[in-house]
């Protein structure tokens, strides 16, 4: 009897199996912490490409609105165009009406204008595009004017 005992008390051999479930630990916690980098890195690439792709879209506002004009009636599309190697951009415009305003006149001296002067209204949008299915979209109103009537 004495001789089972002496066996279940000694504790060679504990080490092992302690250092083995502490290795086994160390890499559980460590591919954990190796994920959630590459997570981490993930949300900041998709930060910075959704930010640029944010950036397109403006440019593509901006071009966009640049071209309406007086004559600018109906539906106007700017083309897809590249930026870079990894962001384009494209806008349109449609024309919404006309609305009069009275106001005072441009030049020096005009006075004040009953009649009013006439604006273009537009609603234009703007679409970027970056990497990895990045994409946002601008819309906005845009006035043309004042017109003189």
């Amino acid at each position: 009897m004495r001789t089972i005992w002496l066996r279940v008390a000694d504790q060679r051999g504990t080490v092992l199996v302690l250092a083995l479930f502490i290795m086994a630990f160390l890499m559980v916690a460590g591919a954990f912490l190796l994920r959630m980098s590459s997570a981490e890195t993930d949300i900041s690439y998709n930060t910075v490409w959704g930010e640029g792709s944010f950036f397109a879209a403006e440019a593509g506002l901006n071009v966009t609105v640049d071209q309406i004009g007086p004559t600018t009636v109906g539906t106007l599309t700017v083309a897809t165009t590249a930026i870079d190697g990894n962001h384009s951009y494209q806008g349109g415009s449609q024309f919404i009406g006309t609305t009069t305003q009275p106001m005072y006149a441009i030049g020096y001296g005009g006075g004040y204008v009953p009649a009013g002067y006439v604006f273009y209204t537009h609603t234009v949008t703007g679409t970027g595009t970056g990497p990895r299915n990045a994409q946002r979209q601008i819309q906005a109103r845009a006035l043309y004017g004042p017109m003189a009537q």
